[in-house]
C-alpha cells in the first residue's frame, strides 16, 4: 500500500505523534551529517552509464570523482558546482542555487519552502520525498530515495526542466570519517 503525504499535511499535524513524518526525517538525516563517503552508479535516461567516489563534508562540500574512462571531477563550494576536468585542464563553473544540489548541501537542509512542491510516500520499506519546483530556470523534480530502517539515502533521481532523468545510486555509506579540507578545492590549471 502506498502512503501519500504532502508537506501541507506533515506540518499541520497529520502524522501521529509516535514518528517523524518523512519529510523531517530526510531533513534530519542530512543535517546530522558532518562527513561521509561512498561509491556511486549514476545512470541517465539516455543510458549513460558512470561509477565512482561521493565525498561529503557539511555544509556545502562534496566532491564526485568518476571513474575511467570519464575522469570528471565534481566539486561543490557554497556558491559554485565547478566541473574539474584534469584530461582538458580545464574548470567550468556553475552557480550551485541552479542545481538541487544547493538543497542538499545547504548549512541547514530543509526540504520544504516556497515555490517547492513536496510530498512523501512510503511503500515496501523504501521512502520518497519528492520536490517539484515548476517555473524558472531550476525547474524540475528532485526525489530521494531511503531505506526505512535504518533511515538511510540510497538514491536521489533528478529530473531537469528538459526532462532529462538522471539518477544516482549510493553504496557502501560511511559516515564521520576524515577528509580534509583541499579535497573540495579545484585543481588550478596553467593556461
Amino acid at each position: 500500500m502506498m502512503v501519500l503525504l504532502s508537506a501541507a499535511m506533515v506540518l499541520s499535524g497529520g502524522m501521529t505523534a509516535s514518528r517523524a513524518d518523512p519529510i523531517t526525517e530526510a531533513e534530519n538525516w542530512f543535517n546530522q551529517i558532518t562527513t561521509m563517503k561512498a561509491r556511486f552508479i549514476q545512470v541517465s535516461d539516455d543510458g549513460t552509464y558512470a561509477e565512482g567516489d561521493f565525498s561529503l563534508r557539511r555544509p556545502f562540500r562534496s566532491r564526485f570523482d568518476y571513474d575511467d574512462p570519464i575522469k570528471t571531477v565534481l566539486i561543490t563550494t557554497k556558491i559554485w558546482l565547478h566541473v574539474d576536468d584534469p584530461e582538458r585542464q580545464t574548470v567550468t563553473s556553475y552557480p550551485i542555487s541552479e542545481t538541487p544540489l544547493k538543497i542538499l548541501f545547504d548549512e541547514t537542509v530543509r526540504l520544504s519552502y516556497e515555490g517547492i512542491i513536496t510530498t512523501a510516500a512510503s511503500q515496501d520499506g523504501i521512502v520518497v520525498v519528492r520536490m517539484e519546483k515548476r517555473t524558472g530556470s531550476d525547474a524540475g523534480v528532485l526525489e530521494l530515495e531511503f531505506t526505512e530502517k535504518p533511515f538511510v539515502l540510497r538514491r536521489w533521481t533528478i529530473t531537469d526542466s528538459a526532462g532529462i532523468t538522471t539518477k544516482v545510486t549510493f553504496q557502501n555509506i560511511e559516515m564521520g570519517v576524515d577528509l580534509p579540507a583541499n579535497l573540495f578545492v579545484p585543481s588550478h590549471y596553467q593556461n
